[in-house]
């Protein structure tokens, strides 16, 4: 009888995606957007220590920032996130998200919520929290925990130089760069811009992403006025994608 070699199967879809990711160790992360952060700041500290624990503690928010907002990948070695009623008894398991096994943005904002009594260790990469109030109740912890590094703040920044208007002198601000994280954001991120209530944004909303970003890398935003204008010219684009394709349904041809 001859056996027949059995054929190769072709990677699943999330070990392909994972194998495009590069996920690197939590201290490691911070280290790499404090130094950028380190590297951009203007402002004058009174010994290095100062300078290197402000740049520590911006780049510990922009890591959570991002976290919350579901733009930036974290898996860990261990997890459990239980979410529950004591009235009822009801409880729920919260898994990780397919198909980079990544840790729930919900993990993170109950962690941001109760920051003040949650564990939070960057250098072992361990997180954990609890919350006991009123008759809901949450528990959370990962350990070890990875960052996928194409989505940490501000590190592009470490070998970058402001960018430059044709005239040469250097712009103030990056639209550019701005722009195209929140086209990121839409499109790769699980809840990309909708509202916690499934809603679609409001200028407010496009204004508060482009913030987040320009605070990240820069430390500092454009005024509000300028960035509730680039949410309101974002809302007329969508608005005209919208009506283009309910158009087409209307027309097929």
């Amino acid at each position: 009888m001859v056996v027949m070699p059995s054929p190769k199967r072709a990677p699943s879809a999330s070990k392909q995606v994972d194998q495009r990711r590069e996920w690197i160790a939590s201290r490691e992360a911070l280290r790499l957007v404090s130094e950028a952060y380190a590297l951009h700041d203007t402002a004058e500290y009174e010994t290095t220590a100062k300078r290197h624990h402000a740049a520590m503690a911006k780049a510990a928010d922009a890591l959570m920032r991002r976290l919350t907002e579901g733009s930036l990948l974290a898996r860990p070695v261990w997890y459990r996130f239980v979410q529950g009623n004591h009235d009822n008894g009801e409880e729920h398991l919260i898994q990780l998200q397919e198909q980079d096994r990544a840790i729930s943005p919900n993990f993170w904002r109950n962690l941001q919520r109760l920051r003040r009594s949650a564990d939070i260790d960057w250098i072992a990469g361990d997180f954990s929290f609890e919350d006991n109030d009123a008759g809901v109740y949450a528990t959370g912890s990962a350990n070890s925990v990875k960052f996928d590094r194409s989505g940490l703040p501000a590190i592009d920044r470490l070998t970058s130089k402001p960018p430059s208007n044709p005239s040469g002198a250097p712009r103030k601000w990056d639209w550019d760069g701005a722009l195209l994280h929140l086209a990121a954001l839409a499109h790769g991120s699980p809840d990309g811009l909708f509202r916690d209530d499934g809603k679609d944004p409001n200028q407010s909303d496009i204004a508060r992403h482009l913030r987040a970003w320009f605070i990240d890398t820069h430390g500092d935003a454009p005024e509000t006025s300028q960035l509730r204008d680039y949410g309101k010219r974002f809302m007329a684009e969508l608005n005209a994608v919208k009506l283009q394709g309910a158009n087409n349904l209307r027309h097929p041809e």
